[in-house]
Parts: C-alpha cells; structure tokens; sequence
C-alpha cells in the first residue's frame, strides 16, 4: 500500500522510514552494487534494497524486494540479519 504524497511527506519529516537493505556478497567476497538513477540519489552508488511498505511484514518485504530488485525468490530466513542502523 503507498500513501498519498502529502501524507508521505509528513511521515517522512515526522518519523524513520524502515527499509532493508540487501547485502549479496559473491564467492570472491564483492559486494552487489547499483547506480542510482532516480533522486535524491541519482548518481551514488548503493546495495539493493528498498522501503517496507505500510502494513507490510518483514518477510513480505523481503520477498518482494528480492523480486523486484534481484529478480529472485528469497525469503528472510535465508539471509542474515547484520543490524539495525
């Protein structure tokens, strides 16, 4: 579910967005890494990954991020959780 621009602004200036970011290291330990195209961003380099939507569980957004940003079927208990920053 996506919220409308005004009201997403707001949460936005008032709270922490949660995302997951997507660590996906190969056998020569080297890290994934896209460039952005779209703002604020465009043009940095980041790992895979994205925000959680509104009541969206953990492990659905990690499916639907592995999906939509690798163009994989993960699921969170295959991964390991390194942290919250």
């Amino acid at each position: 579910m996506f919220l409308d621009k005004n009201t997403f602004t707001t949460v936005i200036d008032s709270t922490p967005l949660v995302s997951i970011d997507l660590l996906v290291e190969n056998s020569q330990g080297q890290f994934l890494l896209g460039l952005r195209n779209n703002k604020p961003a465009q043009g940095y380099w980041f790992v895979p990954g994205g925000r959680v939507l509104k009541n969206e569980t953990l492990d659905d957004a990690f499916s639907r991020l592995g999906q939509q940003e690798l163009g994989v079927t993960i699921n969170r208990n295959q991964a390991v959780c390194l942290g919250a920053v």
